[in-house]
C-alpha cells in the first residue's frame, strides 16, 4: 500500500485514505513494528523512515521555509543515564555504524556523487499516542555534526521528493509542512 500524501484528509478524490493514519496502519505500510525514531532501510524498494516525535519531548527537528529544507535531529545516545547529556555518535566502538552513521553514510555518498540519487525517506510525525501524520517522502541530502548547547549533534537535511504516486500540488506541499 503506497502512502497518499496529503492528497484529501478526510477521504475524497483518486481513492486515497487520509494523511492522519494509526500506529497499526504504520505499521502495515512500512511491514515492520518501528520502535525508534531513525529506521534506514535501502534495499528491496522499501524507504528509510524517518518518525518525528513532538517537541515536548526534547527533539528539535525544523522545517526552513525559506530553502525548502526540513532538518532532523538524529539519535541521542541509547544509554539510558547518557541521554541528551552526550554528543550524537556515528560509529560504536566496535566499529558497527549507529543509525546517525549510516544515514551519515548514505548522505555523504549522496554529496560527493559517490551515489546518483539521494536517499530516499519515508517521514511520519507524531500527533498523539498511536496517531501519525504522513509528511511524504523527503530526499536526504546532506547532514553534518553540528554544535548545540553543551554537546554536538548530527543533523540530517531533507527536501521534498515527489510521491510515490507523481507530483504533488502546491496546496498538497504546503500541507505536508504544516
Amino acid at each position: 500500500m503506497g502512502s497518499n500524501f496529503l492528497g484529501d484528509v478526510g477521504g475524497g478524490a483518486g481513492g486515497r485514505s487520509s494523511s492522519i493514519i494509526s500506529g497499526s496502519e504504520l505499521v502495515a505500510r512500512e511491514g515492520m513494528e518501528l520502535q525508534k525514531s531513525m529506521n534506514f532501510r535501502d534495499s528491496y524498494g522499501r524507504l528509510a523512515v524517518f518518525l518525528v516525535l513532538k517537541r515536548e519531548e526534547g527533539f528539535k527537528d525544523e522545517w526552513d521555509e525559506d530553502s525548502d529544507v526540513y532538518k532532523f535531529e538524529g539519535h541521542d545516545s541509547t544509554t539510558t543515564e547518557a541521554g541528551k547529556s552526550r554528543d550524537h555518535i556515528a560509529m560504536y566502538p566496535d566499529g558497527k555504524l549507529s543509525d546517525n552513521g549510516k544515514f551519515l553514510k548514505a548522505a555523504g555518498e549522496f554529496k560527493d556523487t559517490l551515489r546518483k540519487e539521494p536517499l530516499q525517506v519515508q517521514v511520519y510525525e507524531k500527533l498523539d499516542p498511536g496517531v501519525w501524520f504522513d509528511k511524504g517522502i523527503f530526499n536526504l541530502v546532506d547532514a553534518a555534526h553540528v554544535k548545540e548547547g553543551a554537546r554536538k549533534v548530527y543533523k540530517f537535511y531533507l527536501n521534498p521528493a515527489g510521491t510515490r504516486e507523481g507530483q504533488q500540488s502546491d496546496e498538497q506541499f504546503a500541507e505536508r509542512m504544516m
